[in-house]
């Protein structure tokens, strides 16, 4: 939801008052959605990913070109969900460093079981959800351009930009950044 995420960046940096919020979002339909309640749910869920970032953040992410704010989306996602930091550096990056060329549905599940064994509250999950959430994993690297399709998950080469670069050392995350670009 790039396009999307660049417009409420939009709508944040100017600090809405919940009555200015509901305008943009519902009476408006700022995210040009087709329901009121798809509107609110995909607002609420870039709102929560992206309002603490910072304003540079925002504003970066508010006027950078498609690729790149896929990216910015990805460091959001990132922030969100140390779970998706591990399966990167301990999959996709493995995967690279042996010369594979993509990624299989099994990867995910040997990696949940492995984090299964360090959080065993994951176990809880039911095998639909473990792999409901892998294809959700998928899609975000294949939205990213870390894989080329979620069908044939072959893996492609990543760069950053140096704005982004900059941005993630300005907010003390070079963690994230050897994971998005080892």
């Amino acid at each position: 939801m790039a396009r999307e995420s660049q417009l409420i960046a939009q709508l944040l940096i100017q600090s809405p008052s919940s009555n200015d919020w509901h305008q943009a979002i519902i009476e408006e339909n700022l995210l040009q959605k087709p329901s009121q309640a798809s509107s609110k749910r995909n607002a609420a869920t870039i709102r929560k990913r992206i309002a603490s970032l910072g304003t540079d953040f925002l504003s970066t992410l508010e006027k950078s070109n498609n690729n790149d704010a896929k990216q910015l989306m990805l460091v959001a996602t990132l922030i969100d969900s140390p779970i998706l930091i591990d399966f990167i550096k301990h999959v996709l990056l493995e995967a690279r460093r042996l010369y594979r060329t993509s990624l299989n549905q099994d990867d995910w599940l040997h990696f949940w079981e492995d984090r299964t064994r360090v959080i065993p509250e994951l176990s809880e999950l039911s095998q639909s959800s473990v792999y409901k959430i892998g294809q959700v994993v998928f899609k975000i690297l294949f939205d990213a351009g870390y894989i080329d399709s979620t069908k044939d998950k072959n893996i492609q080469n990543v760069y950053l930009s140096s704005e982004l670069r900059t941005i993630l050392i300005n907010m003390n995350r070079e963690d994230i950044l050897r994971v998005m670009e080892p």
